[in-house]
């Protein structure tokens, strides 16, 4: 027996905190989102989606939900696809990698949810992600996304943050 057979049930478990951190993503449910991370998280998602971060520093995950929803939430819709999931164990953690296809959308009308291309961008990279289990169950403790490409409209980021930012003043 493999080791993926004999901790089936753990890598089950790791495959739905991906699907639970994309559906929280697209519902903008953020405290779905907040509770796939440790409290203390170590990110790596490059420069075009986290200029100020370093990966070798520890960082509160509130800090970074923060961050993510100032983006997030400004799109009218998000369709996060996480797929092909490889697990490798170590002792008390498991690493997964995962494909990530993620469109984000903003419709030129939002009665009419038509999107062109203009009105698009998706990211396609590959979530490393390690997760440690606590007593809420098997967190993010560590996560890296290498992009592989883009497609569309990355203005689109700039608008949405400009969105919530607007949301927020009031």
């Amino acid at each position: 027996m493999s080791e993926l057979e004999s901790r089936a049930g753990e890598a089950a478990a790791i495959a739905q905190a991906y699907s639970n951190y994309a559906e929280g993503l697209d519902s903008k449910n953020g405290p779905r989102v907040r509770r796939c991370f440790a409290d203390e998280i170590y990110l790596d998602y490059g420069p075009m989606i986290d200029p100020g971060g370093s990966p070798d520093q520890p960082r509160a995950a509130d800090d970074w939900m923060k961050m993510l929803q100032g983006v997030i939430n400004g799109f009218d819709v998000t369709r996060h696809t996480i797929t092909n999931h490889r697990f490798s164990f170590d002792g008390d953690s498991i690493t997964c990698r995962a494909y990530l296809i993620a469109d984000h959308v903003i419709f030129a009308d939002p009665e009419v949810p038509i999107a062109g291309p203009e009105d698009v961008a998706t990211v396609i990279g590959e979530y490393t992600n390690t997760y440690r289990r606590d007593s809420d169950g098997w967190k993010i403790h560590r996560s890296r996304l290498v992009i592989h490409y883009s497609t569309g409209n990355g203005d689109l980021f700039v608008t949405a943050a400009q969105r919530v930012a607007e949301q927020q003043r009031g």
